[in-house]
């Protein structure tokens, strides 16, 4: 079911700020059958991004026209239409978008049609508003502060397609009133409620996929009839949920895998994108050969990619490098950033429990000749950023801190750091490995020069990573190696474009559920310390508040630490940092904590992520407990006595 191809009405975006948007109008123009795109003295390039965003869409894209005023946009139009995320008080009569594309559908049968969508927060203003002779009131999407531009071409290109389909029969429908609100609102909590019981949502907090769904039946427009044919399939579910909570008393698979914060397992759709790059035509050519439409093809998906990630941090996509991990990313930061600026200084500042990429970049730095200061942190394992701005030189060009530690999840103040590095001009170093997609992360309002990132942290492959780069401060660095001038000579090397495919589908699907993500680990994190501090002897590493959602790491008394290990075979947990596990040294951070050898040997640090269930937690808590409770049993007295 198409749009006339020969249907008059043009999409006008006026001044739009983001490509990917340009793009994602053209797609949704394209696949309800409207070609007519007009862009008004846009904001930004309709570069690579666009195009990727418009993915099929090209010929639109392409046949787009670019006009310097809104005027000049819809000239010869009869009916011109102002798109408003908000209620307006105007001369004219407001519509809703089914009687919009209705009204335009008609118009265009005598004289052409112009629909106008403002910019992306800014909106149209009244004086735009003033050159339209219409209003389409389209709610802002929930998840944004206001009218999301490529959602509101596709509500309304989808509603012409629906009016302009000959083969719709008139009052098709008329027999059958609107569903009510109160009808709709009683659906969607039966919907979700069945969903959940079924098992096709997992545990996992099915907020986003709810708001996908309500906006899918609103834009339907069901009546009352197929409401309740939608409630009858409901009531069919009731079988396969019982079905679902019969699997679930089944005796649990072990073991349970709480390591989330080493790595976490590939994203379904991550996994799916990339095979489609590893076996589809767009996928293997290089994306630095771009003389032919392989290359350029690759070329465009490797740049979406990096807007994708981009995104996450706030930040522009050309101020993205692609690497092999945040373990390449950190040592490109720190042995990178210190060599290029070795002019002005060779000083550099981090802190004592940095993750082991950074520690041992400094520590080579030491040997070229650098002066390296190590800041402690409190017993919280907080670092103060006044012992930050007290270890600064004059000859300090780098400072280097970690916004999640990695072992203990605590959260360092980046923002007060970041603060008084640009005061005092010294660059300025995170390794956000762990904070991605956990935390808000800004590296504008965050002072951030340099940020690592990490791709299996966050439910994408491994073997992938990125460095931010802020291009006005940092502009390059010294590359670690020689080669090609890819990544602008920073990092030379072909970028693997499956692999930067589904980092940046991983993280963006991190932004979009980041907070829904936080709050139900944050829930199974307090839930697996509930259960288990009231044992004597068990003690909370890192701070109690200032620590990230996903992380637990506690040190217990009166055990041996490679007994406790063995005894948690049914859990999959770890002591530490992944990256240290070869030492049989106890972790420098939990001495820097002020524990013991003994306490830092017999630690565990608890990880959770998307498959976590409570189930899981609380079979955690069973088996954490029962295995301390057998050792100390067995232990000495005198050991069991302390605890």
């Amino acid at each position: 079911m198409a749009a006339d191809p020969d249907l008059p009405i043009r999409i006008v975006l006026f001044q739009p700020t983001h490509p990917g948007n340009i793009g994602a109008a053209a797609r949704a123009m394209k696949t309800m059958g409207l070609h007519d795109l007009v862009v008004v003295n846009p904001a930004c390039e309709i570069d690579d991004v666009a195009r990727a965003r418009s993915s099929g869409a090209r010929d639109v894209l392409l046949d787009a026209r670019i006009v310097p005023s809104l005027t000049e946009a819809v000239a010869g139009c009869g009916l011109v239409v102002g798109a408003s995320a908000r209620r307006r008080s105007l001369s004219w009569p407001e519509l809703d978008p089914r009687e919009c594309a209705e009204q335009a559908v008609e118009s265009s049968r005598t004289k052409p049609v112009a629909i106008v969508f403002g910019a992306e927060r800014a909106g149209l203003t009244n004086a735009e508003m003033d050159q339209c002779n219409a209003l389409v009131y389209i709610p802002s999407n929930p998840d944004y502060s206001s009218l999301n531009l490529a959602a509101a071409v596709q509500i309304i290109a989808y509603e012409i397609r629906r009016a302009s389909n000959v083969d719709e029969k008139p009052g098709e429908k008329a027999d059958a009133p609107p569903a009510s609100a109160e009808g709709m609102e009683y659906f969607y909590g039966h919907l979700e409620r069945a969903l959940l019981e079924s098992g096709f949502l997992k545990p996992d907090n099915p907020r986003v996929l709810m708001r996908r769904l309500r906006r899918i039946y609103n834009r339907a427009r069901l009546d009352e009839r197929e409401l309740n044919m939608l409630r009858g399939t409901l009531t069919a579910l009731a079988s396969a949920s019982a079905d679902a909570r019969a699997a679930t008393d089944e005796v649990m698979n072990t073991p349970i895998y709480l390591d989330y914060a080493a790595s976490t397992p590939v994203a379904p759709e991550v996994a799916a994108a990339m095979f489609d790059c590893l076996t589809g035509d767009a996928g293997y050519g290089n994306p630095h050969s771009t003389m032919h439409a392989f290359g350029r093809d690759a070329a465009m998906a490797v740049s979406r990619a990096r807007a994708q990630v981009a995104s996450l941090i706030n930040a522009a996509p050309a101020e993205i490098v692609w690497t092999s991990g945040a373990t390449e990313s950190d040592n490109l930061a720190i042995i990178g950033a210190a060599r290029f600026r070795s002019g002005v200084g060779k000083h550099v500042v981090t802190s004592s429990i940095e993750h082991p990429a950074v520690l041992e970049a400094c520590r080579y730095l030491e040997k070229d000749g650098f002066d390296v200061s190590y800041v402690e942190c409190d017993a919280n394992g907080l670092v103060d950023p006044d012992d930050i701005a007290a270890a600064l030189r004059e000859d300090t060009t780098l400072v280097s801190v970690m916004h999640v530690n990695n072992e203990i999840g605590v959260i360092q103040d980046i923002a007060g750091i970041g603060r008084l590095c640009r005061e005092r001009d010294v660059l300025f170093h995170v390794d956000a490995a762990q904070s991605a997609g956990r935390l808000p992360l800004d590296v504008v309002a965050q002072n951030v020069d340099l940020m690592s990132l990490s791709a299996q942290k966050l439910y994408g492959p491994k073997g992938v990573g990125a460095l931010y780069l802020n291009r006005r401060r940092v502009g390059r660095v010294e590359p670690l190696f020689h080669g090609g001038g890819q990544e602008r000579g920073v990092r030379p090397g072909t970028v693997p474009t499956h692999q930067a495919v589904g980092m940046g589908l991983a993280f963006e699907i991190a932004r979009e559920r980041r907070e829904d993500d936080a709050e139900r680990l944050a829930m199974l994190r307090d839930r697996l310390w509930s259960g288990i501090h009231a044992m004597s002897g068990v003690l909370l590493n890192g701070h109690s508040q200032h620590r990230v959602c996903h992380i637990l790491s506690v040190s217990v008394t009166g055990v041996e630490g490679e007994s406790l290990h063995y005894a948690l075979d049914e859990l999959a947990v770890s002591a530490g940092s992944a990256c240290a596990t070869a030492t049989t040294e106890p972790s420098a951070v939990l001495r820097a904590l002020g524990r013991d050898d003994q306490l830092a040997r017999s630690s565990v640090r608890f990880s959770f992520g998307r498959s976590t269930t409570e189930r899981e937690i609380d079979f955690a808590i069973e088996s954490f407990c029962s295995a301390v409770e057998h050792l100390r049993r067995l232990a000495p007295k005198s050991e069991v006595a302390l605890a």
